[in-house]
């Protein structure tokens, strides 16, 4: 449970110098640069470099070319001695050798496409018993090959005296297939007809000659033609492929490293012959960097401590082991804490963990899912798996305690017996006494909880110094102690009817904590020795907004406490939601019980195992992350080559 120790590194060298110190930045994988200009005075005489990427054009020619040849490139170690210049040259030569062939595909695509229609049409035009090369070569009439959808074409009855004739060689249940003659000086209203109609022209081809019969055999003939040349380019491109894969996937190395390399020139800030870069390294492997980078000629690399330049905000890496870590993921969804602040992974892991057990106990849904999220973890090394993995292992255990198997009752019952714990154990839920029992419970973690985020909070503001926030906020000492004092208030008079509000109790529990937190504002200016204690805009404004948001932080105490009887609440939803199930399997006999069984089980597994995840989601993110954490911290994002073809 940590947030990694940084420190802050400083990089003067010489300008020639300059690209193989941001290479071995870039290679360390640790160095998390920062832009120097907002250094301060030091950085005065420096401005930042500005310039195009000389690569990003012999990196998108790799790009096409790998596209052209469905080559898919990947980073290699194998790059020899080669240059970024060389590596260009090398792209010239493979893409001379294959723009050809990949010209000729693309055209052969093309025809092929258009024969294909050229077929598709001109078998719909079989019944023409005329040849083409005679129907077009009337300089008075205008023909027009297409077709007529199946509803317009009882709509020409009505355009009986208009100057045109139309025939069908074809239909089908969508279209009429056929031409239409009309005299050339009047073709464009007849144009327009046949538009209003919906009719689609298909033009034949200038190389469909004689009948149909004889053109669509033409064709055929070219078509195959143009196939078979077709798989011969293909088969010529992808023998270049093999040929140059391993020569392609150099080239993409070392031109993707010195590219990213390149873009890291917007850190850098230049004058005169010198540079200037600045940034974050783990403290573990900061003396290693620093070591790496002394090695170059010309080139100094000083460490100084994390918090040396305030004009800087140090990144926040967090460092979880074993059962905490995957809940790292959680926290990435609200937010990173601050560099200073404290990591909440391992109060997640924990408090969610538990959360969910109680909430969908269950000893054989919660060994499924468990194996689910093992699968998961171990094949697709996936954090969500080895969080499901730890929840249905929690699951388990609190199905176990429920006496719960897939929604049986009483398969565990003889053990509990046999242990000595029968009358005891597993906990019939349904039972008035337990019941209420387990409400109570869930309003006791509720307080639990709320009290570990209260401490938290107060240590927060201690470390940072922050007396209103440590001892006078609502969620300070002061809120502790009132919300602490009036939750054993209500238990003790509805436990055990006893009453404590005696006016010791009162003013020690109550009344201090509530002007404590009225007056959080001057008093905590007054820890610090501040001397503008007056409220900015008037103590009747001072008054008025405190009372209100006195109100809302009481409200907020009830409510946030209030919020944990769902943990109850969903122990008794899981179990009425399989007691439904276990009535209709009861109504089936045979196979269809166990059918009925499966399926029941696999729904509540789904439903409500998604339902509960985010319910307890939102008690982290609610009900214990507004007590102390803000998650504004800013992510660790070292520089690196990414060899990821685009």
């Amino acid at each position: 449970m940590a947030i990694e120790k940084m420190q802050l590194v400083d990089i003067v060298g010489h300008l020639p110098e300059l690209d193989q110190t941001l290479l071995k930045c870039i290679q360390s994988g640790v160095f998390h640069p920062e832009t120097v200009l907002s250094s301060g005075d030091k950085t005065t005489a420096f401005s930042l470099m500005n310039g195009e990427n000389t690569y990003s054009a012999s990196l998108k020619k790799l790009y096409d070319l790998a596209q052209d040849i469905h080559a898919k490139l990947q980073y290699t170690e194998d790059t020899g001695n080669l240059t970024p210049e060389a590596a260009d040259g090398e792209i010239k030569r493979i893409r001379d050798k294959a723009s050809a062939l990949s010209q000729e595909k693309k055209t052969l695509k093309e025809e092929i496409g258009q024969y294909e229609q050229a077929l598709m049409l001109i078998k719909h035009l079989q019944g023409l018993d005329v040849s083409f090369d005679e129907v077009f070569a009337s300089s008075y009439v205008k023909v027009r090959f297409g077709r007529l959808p199946y509803d317009s074409f009882p709509k020409l009855n009505f355009y009986d005296k208009k100057p045109f004739f139309f025939f069908t060689f074809d239909h089908d249940s969508e279209y009429y297939w056929g031409v239409y003659f009309a005299p050339a000086p009047q073709i464009e209203s007849i144009d327009d007809i046949f538009k209003s109609l919906y009719f689609e022209r298909l033009r034949v081809p200038d190389y469909a000659h004689n009948k149909p019969e004889i053109a669509i055999e033409h064709i055929g003939g070219m078509l195959e033609e143009h196939k078979n040349r077709l798989v011969e380019v293909r088969k010529q491109i992808a023998d270049i492929k093999q040929e140059e894969l391993n020569c392609l996937n150099s080239c993409f190395t070392v031109l993707k490293a010195a590219s990213d390399t390149f873009s890291m020139r917007k850190y850098v800030a230049v004058a005169h012959n010198s540079f200037y870069l600045e940034g974050f390294v783990p403290a573990r492997d900061a003396r290693k960097f620093a070591d790496s980078l002394n090695d170059i000629d010309g080139v100094s690399c000083m460490l100084n401590p994390v918090d040396a330049n305030p004009a800087l905000t140090p990144p926040t890496k967090l460092r979880n082991k074993g059962f905490a870590k995957p809940f790292q993921m959680f926290v990435g969804m609200y937010g990173l804490p601050s560099y200073h602040d404290y990591d909440p992974t391992t109060l997640v892991a924990i408090t969610y963990t538990l959360m969910f057990g109680i909430m969908f106990g269950d000893l054989g849904q919660g060994l499924v899912i468990a194996l689910i999220g093992l699968f998961l973890g171990l094949a697709k090394k996936m954090d969500f798996g080895r969080i499901m993995l730890r929840l249905g292992i929690s699951s388990a255990v609190f199905g176990t305690i429920y006496g719960s198997v897939f929604g049986y009752e009483e398969w565990l019952d003889p053990m509990w017996e046999s242990l000595g714990f029968g009358g005891i154990l597993p906990l019939k839920v349904f039972e008035a006494g337990t019941t209420n029992m387990l409400l109570l419970a869930a309003i006791f973690i509720g307080v639990g909880v709320i009290c570990v985020a209260m401490i938290i909070n107060i240590c927060l503001g201690f470390k940072h110094k922050d007396y209103e926030r440590a001892v006078f906020g609502n969620n300070g000492l002061a809120g502790l102690v009132l919300y602490m004092g009036a939750v054993i208030a209500v238990a003790a008079l509805m436990l055990y009817n006893i009453n404590v509000l005696s006016p010791w109790f009162i003013i020690l529990v109550i009344v201090i904590p509530v002007l404590l937190i009225f007056l959080r504002e001057p008093l905590g200016k007054m820890m610090k020795k501040r001397k503008d204690l007056k409220p900015a805009d008037g103590v009747g404004t001072f008054i008025l907004e405190n009372f209100f948001e006195m109100f809302e932080y009481v409200l907020s105490y009830l409510s946030n406490t209030m919020s944990f009887l769902r943990v109850g609440g969903f122990i008794l939803s899981h179990a009425g939601m399989m007691a439904v199930v276990m009535s209709l399997s009861e109504m089936m006999s045979g196979g269809g019980t166990i059918v009925v069984m499966v399926i029941g089980n696999v729904f509540v597994m789904c439903l409500e195992g998604l339902i509960v995840g985010i319910q307890v989601l939102r008690l982290e993110f609610y009900e214990i992350f507004s007590r102390f954490y803000n998650g504004d911290g800013k992510e660790y994002e070292p520089a690196s080559i990414s060899y990821k073809a685009e």
